[in-house]
């Protein structure tokens, strides 16, 4: 009996000497040289990758491991659905990756980060936010360093951040700290933080 190709036997389910019959499984063998992952994205996320063409393209997906380590090995989105499903409103996809030191096996669970560049990105910590209304807010100073509630469109959400769609301007200051004991049109006096004094806890990943 020979295999149609390598992997690793699992168990055998019989005993030398047992009776068995045509179509009987004696046990099977699991090719994991490369593995597939399948996730599901949602419609926004999905039209943003087709419009950036990161779709099929080598090195775009890394795998997160249950443990939290990260996969040495790059993959790429092979195939997705033709539909978007009217419950979730999420289209389902499958990425390859290597698995040349056989350590992912079928299975097993993990994350799947897409990886792609976003060039002029406005990007600020998901703990300025609020909701208000089903709208994401932020805090915003004046001039006058008074406070101004203005709603946001976000575009992405990274974890512990959201890339800007709209709302915001580069140069406009937002409160990071005390959200929760501020209100709109009070006058404060604010202790600046830079982008790199607050990037270190709030790394985007």
């Amino acid at each position: 009996m020979r295999a149609p190709f390598d992997g690793i036997i699992n168990r055998i389910r019989t005993k030398a000497g047992s009776l068995v019959s045509e179509g009987d499984l004696l046990t099977s063998i699991s090719n994991d040289g490369d593995v597939y992952a399948y996730f599901n994205v949602s419609e926004r996320e999905y039209l943003e990758l087709a419009r950036r063409k990161d779709l099929g393209v080598q090195g775009s997906v890394v795998l997160e491991l249950a443990n939290g380590e990260i996969h040495p090995h790059k993959g790429r989105i092979e195939t997705w659905e033709s539909v978007i499903s009217k419950s979730t409103g999420n289209i389902a996809f499958r990425a390859s990756f290597p698995n040349p030191e056989r350590l992912l096996k079928h299975g097993s669970s993990g994350k799947v980060m897409v990886q792609s560049e976003l060039k002029n990105a406005l990007v600020i910590p998901q703990k300025c936010t609020f909701e208000v209304l089903h709208k994401t807010c932020v805090f915003v100073l004046n001039a006058d360093n008074s406070i101004q509630l203005r709603s946001i469109d976000t575009k992405l959400r990274l974890p512990n951040h959201y890339v800007i769609n709209s709302g915001l301007l580069p140069t406009d200051r937002i409160i990071f700290e005390g959200i929760q004991v501020v209100k709109e049109g009070e006058v404060i006096a604010p202790d600046f933080k830079s982008l790199e004094e607050v990037a270190p806890f709030y790394a985007v990943r």
